[in-house]
């Protein structure tokens, strides 16, 4: 669900997105501790060990520490701050998922006296820590990684790809590091490359506002259904790319479709499954899932693209979230957040770049 709609329902229902937003100025103004509070009353009467009382001291430590770069009073917290909290925890600060669960597990015990008090302002029906670990998977049981495919490997089984729709699939997931389900939903209008004939054959195409000023370039919107992704982009399509969408829109079936990619049986909008089926006849059965790895399936792209930006390229995350369609670590609730709130990246900032430095696929 978007901010837009959040906010929307919110409203409907008279009720505040970011409820404990309103008493953070008035805590800023209030000299006692409120973490202190939780100490004395709740977990000094408990007779803890000392590891128990220093696990909790740096906890609410670095807690604090997160918040005040985040412009807010630590006891005053949106879901956002502590999903945030959790991505600094487990990519920037290296920790474990344990290890991060049990710090939570810690603030959420502290938010669960505030909520208790009489004398605070946390409404029993918002929890933004219970909130955050719902949404966001901490758990302990193993994840398979992808298997790391060389460049050179890539290029070999898209050189075996024949058909040439399906290539422009596996090497637009590769190149832009889509979802399926954002592949297929783009029109044609929302691409604009450079070639005469297919600009002759396919008179919207660039129409949209948002790649009308770009050459070589796609549209990735964030609100049609189907993608997931948190804000919208627009992502270079270098000269591989440009070879191969110009190829396939030549031989791509004339009905009046406003999508790029249609289906081999109706000629309609094709489906995440025939984008997947696709992934599997051409990387299984060598890249099916093992004891140590998981299956190569479509969102293997996107997985290869993010490694290549952050482990091989060691590029800004900023950039990186752009081109993924995430969100800044500023987010969109809090308009008085940290720095955070005020970094911003643009197309501009990822071309020249993205240009320069993607992997070639021998297409």
């Amino acid at each position: 669900m978007s901010e837009n709609d959040r906010q929307t329902l919110a409203e409907a229902f008279n009720r505040e997105i970011d409820p404990l937003a309103n008493h953070a100025t008035t805590f800023d103004g209030v000299d006692v501790d409120v973490f202190g509070l939780f100490m004395d009353d709740v977990l000094k009467p408990q007779d803890p060990s000392q590891g128990t009382l220093d696990s909790y001291d740096r906890t609410i430590r670095e807690w604090r520490e997160f918040m005040s770069d985040q412009g807010r009073h630590p006891a005053c917290p949106h879901e956002d701050h502590v999903k945030r909290f959790i991505r600094r925890e487990l990519d920037e600060k290296g920790n474990s998922r344990r290890t991060t669960k049990k710090k939570l597990w810690e603030l959420n015990k502290i938010y669960k006296y505030w909520q208790n008090g009489a004398e605070f302002p946390h409404p029993m029906d918002y929890n933004p820590f219970m909130i955050a670990k719902k949404k966001m998977s901490l758990s302990t049981k193993r994840v398979k990684e992808p298997p790391r495919i060389p460049v050179e490997d890539l290029q070999d089984i898209v050189a075996d790809v024949k058909h040439i729709r399906d290539r422009a699939f596996i090497v637009t997931q590769l190149k832009l590091g889509l979802r399926a389900s954002e592949m297929a939903n783009i029109k044609i209008s929302e691409l604009n490359i450079t070639n005469s004939e297919v600009e002759k054959h396919y008179p919207d195409m660039g129409s949209s506002p948002h790649v009308a000023r770009f050459d070589n370039a796609v549209y990735i919107p964030h609100d049609r259904q189907g993608n997931k992704s948190q804000r919208p982009r627009v992502l270079p399509v270098d000269e591989e790319l440009r070879r191969l969408w110009m190829n396939y829109l030549l031989i791509r079936p004339d009905n009046n479709e406003s999508w790029l990619f249609l289906s081999r049986t109706n000629h309609t909008q094709v489906d995440d499954e025939a984008i997947n089926l696709t992934w599997k006849r051409h990387f299984h059965p060598e890249y099916k899932e093992t004891q140590q790895h998981r299956a190569v399936t479509s969102h293997y792209g996107r997985h290869r693209f993010t490694t290549f930006w952050r482990v091989e390229q060691d590029v800004n995350r900023e950039l990186i979230k752009y081109m993924r369609g995430d969100t800044s670590a500023g987010g969109t609730t809090d308009p008085a957040g940290g720095i955070d709130h005020y970094i911003h990246s643009y197309y501009e900032d990822i071309e020249p770049l993205y240009r320069k430095r993607i992997y070639k696929l021998g297409v």
